[in-house]
């Protein structure tokens, strides 16, 4: 052992320098340069324990004031022995300076780990209420395909949380006390202090992986040289203010972001004043300051009798002068048939081939609005509402229909589209195409056609990432089926809106996100699990590896361009995941009530759903579901002694009625479920009421106003027992995970308030 003395300012350790000892610092302070940021040791720390084993120091260590030092001859484990065994004194002394160091850096290492995850929830946060004003302000969404793939920090086997609490514990422990704890026994010293090591060792290694997350992914929220979250809020600000709409919500949010720079550490001052700069000197009261043509496609010019607008649509389309040609000699054929809903031969061509052309021309008019610059009324009427004929569509509808367009926001919501936002939304890359009509996905459509030999296994990639062909897969699939469905009358099916269609006004029948929202709402007010699903939810870091709980999904509904009478539900889930979004599709224009089109729509969902979970074994009455129960129940209801005479001939009506098809028996049985036994009017027999409600059961409003009722009472009585002793099973490991350390987040509560509903 020497002395060693340092004079302030000098780097007496430089990183990479071979491993030579250790040094008790006696007097002064020694900053320590670690990942994203640094640390100061005072008197009574050990320099050099952090390296723990390597044969190079890690890190600079620079004297702040004039220190002295005792240094130790030092290169491995083994020479702690040699230490303590000479002065078995320094035991404690060493012990002590590990545990500070430890606790030092694993709260380094737990504030970094808080600050990453802060980080990715702020952005998708603020991301998500930027989509949101986005659909508000009826301003299509700026793409940003890197934010919407985020991903948030994921370390390998994290470090826990009783860690942290025992280093914390240790290293606030009375000098005197450790002494006594490690009774000065060398072995159990040297056991702490590489113990320790170990710790130190980790945490810094994951302060290396936040900081290089933090880094790498700074750029999406602020940045002076590519696209950033920031500069998207600013860009939607001025868009909007062009319009003359009120965007204070959206200078509050961009304010709230600002404050998040500042305060998150991130950013050099430099980079933020030249991000903040141009908004914050930025008049958004000047007339005209959006983009140019934005304001005109908001507020359409007024409506002008005699246009030609379909040759505009084909002009805008760059449709081919031939095949335009006889497109417009088709259309004038039909047009000047006596009965457009015949249906021979001749006609029956005639609407295929107007058919094709509509659709031709719809992949080449979205296609062209893409490159921007003004775009007709003529044309956005066409897009989303199948108009391309005065004649055809009628004088006063083709009037009102060029006045809707200045109001499409309202056919807008977060899970509301219109058809053309909807592929706007694919072409951005925000949502994957649907599947079609024979249940295959757009990447098992590409499978299909390298096996046939249409593309080959280089082309693969390319094309699966090219978002052009994902638009073209959901027009020629998707789009086309379920527009001629949701018309509703198949055989005599045209796209090209006719007068004929339309029954009243089409302002009364427009399908707005408003309506359909509250139809949504009215049967979740009913069926209030119709949408949620369970999903998995692990926290490793506070001992939580696999638990299930509940999650509403709300589900996406398209409006297609036509003027129709019924609703699809197109598909239970987005993709492989259960927690995606069902897809509904509704007609823009309809007279039908738009929640009876819903219920039917739920019942169909809830069969479907349970299928997707179920997968093969959907019908298997061994493995209890909904579908397997109701199979069951009506594939053997004749031997069913719970069914009287007169119930098991209403089954069998009803079995007739929907040609031997389970779920249409079922959807009907739904719909009776909640228009009827909701309201305490009886429809079902005693085997379907009990199997409905125990997978669609009743919310506990509607619960409470039939409880007293003995056809009720039981099943209510019962379902309320289980459900208490679920809430309280989800309480007591709340409960655990708090004390651990977890968070109850806002999907945890979620999943709590289900159990109480």
């Amino acid at each position: 052992m020497e002395a060693v003395r340092v004079s302030k300012g000098k780097c007496f350790i430089k990183r990479g320098e071979k491993l030579k000892g250790l040094f008790l610092l006696l007097q002064g302070d020694v900053k320590v340069v670690i990942p994203n940021g640094e640390i100061t040791m005072g008197p009574g720390n050990i320099i050099g324990m952090m390296e723990g084993g390597s044969d190079a120091y890690l890190f600079d260590y620079v004297a702040v004031s004039d220190c002295m030092f005792y240094g130790y001859p030092y290169r491995g484990a083994q020479d702690y022995k040699k230490i303590f065994s000479e002065e078995g004194k320094y035991i404690p002394v060493f012990a002590m300076s590990a545990f500070r160091q430890t606790s030092l850096l694993l709260r380094k290492y737990a504030a970094a780990y808080k600050k990453s995850q802060d980080y990715y929830r702020f952005l998708m946060e603020y991301y998500g209420e930027y989509q949101k004003s986005c659909n508000d302000y009826a301003i299509p969404q700026k793409s940003f395909k890197r934010l919407g793939t985020l991903l948030p920090v994921k370390l390998k086997d994290p470090i826990q949380f009783w860690t942290m609490e025992y280093y914390d514990s240790m290293s606030t422990k009375p000098f005197k006390a450790l002494d006594q704890f490690l009774a000065r026994d060398a072995a159990s010293g040297i056991g702490e202090i590489l113990n320790a090591s170990v710790w130190m060792k980790k945490s810094l290694s994951f302060l290396v992986e936040l900081n290089d997350y933090l880094e790498k992914h700074s750029d999406l929220l602020l940045s002076p040289e590519s696209d950033n979250l920031f500069q998207m809020y600013f860009e939607l600000a001025r868009k909007a203010s062009s319009t003359g709409m009120d965007i204070q919500s959206l200078q509050q949010k961009i304010s709230e972001i600002m404050e998040f720079v500042k305060k998150s550490g991130l950013y050099e001052d430099k980079v933020m004043q030249e991000c903040f700069e141009e908004y914050e000197s930025y008049d958004f009261s000047q007339e005209g300051a959006g983009e140019a043509g934005f304001a005109e496609e908001m507020e359409p010019e007024e409506y002008e009798e005699g246009i030609d607008y379909r040759s505009q649509i084909l002009e805008y389309a760059g449709f081919p002068k031939d095949r335009a040609k006889s497109f417009c000699s088709n259309l004038d054929e039909y047009k000047a048939l006596p009965d457009m809903y015949a249906s021979n031969d001749k006609i029956r061509k005639l609407r295929r081939n107007l058919t094709q052309d509509f659709f031709d021309i719809y992949e080449l008019v979205f296609f062209r609005s893409l490159k921007g610059g003004r775009m007709p009324v003529s044309v956005r009427m066409f897009l989303n509402f199948g108009f391309m004929d005065e004649g055809m569509a009628g004088e006063e509808n083709a009037h009102s229909l060029y006045n809707l367009t200045a109001e499409l926001s309202s056919c807008r919501a977060e899970n509301v589209f219109t058809i053309y936002d909807w592929l706007l939304s694919i072409y951005r890359g925000e949502n994957e195409p649907s599947r079609n009509e024979f249940d295959m996905d757009y990447t098992g459509f590409l499978n299909e056609q390298k096996k046939t030999g249409q593309i080959t296994a280089e082309q693969m990639p390319a094309l699966a990432k090219d978002n052009a062909k994902k638009v073209e897969f959901e027009i020629h699939n998707m789009f086309t089926s379920t527009n001629r469905a949701t018309y509703g009358r198949i055989s005599t099916y045209c796209p090209i809106l006719y007068e004929d269609d339309v029954i009243g006004s089409v302002e009364n029948m427009l399908v707005t996100a408003e309506k359909i929202n509250n139809a949504l709402d009215e049967i979740r007010k009913v069926d209030y699990s119709l949408f949620y699903r369970e999903v998995g939810f692990s926290d490793p870091e506070h001992e939580v590896n696999q638990e299930t709980i509940q999650k509403e999904v709300i589900p996406y509904v398209i409006l297609m361009p036509n003027a129709g009478s019924k609703a699809m539900m197109w598909q239970e889930t987005s993709g492989i995941r259960k927690d995606t979004q069902a897809r509904f599709i509704f007609p823009i224009l309809t007279v039908v009530d738009i929640e009876d089109l819903m219920i039917d729509i739920a019942g169909r969902f809830r069969w479907e759903m349970c299928r997707k979970i179920q997968g093969v074994r959907w019908n298997d009455i061994t493995e209890a579901s909904l579908t397997s129960e109701y199979s069951d129940y009506i594939q053997y209801y004749r031997k069913n002694h719970d069914l009287s005479a007169d119930a098991k001939e209403k089954v069998k009506n009803a079995l007739t009625k929907a040609k031997n098809n389970f779920r249409e028996v079922f959807v009907k049985d739904y719909q009776s479920w909640l228009r009827y036994e909701s309201r305490g009017s009886f429809r079902l027999n005693k085997v379907a009421r009990d199997i409905i409600f125990r997978y669609c059961p009743f919310d506990k409003e509607t619960r409470k106003a039939l409880g007293a009722n003995p056809m009720y009472q039981e099943m209510f009585n019962k379902f309320d027992i289980l459900r208490e002793r679920k809430a309280r099973q989800v309480e007591t490991w709340y409960d655990r995970y708090q004390k651990k350390g977890g968070e109850i987040t806002e999907e945890l509560q979620e999943n709590l308030d289900f159990y109480s509903m």
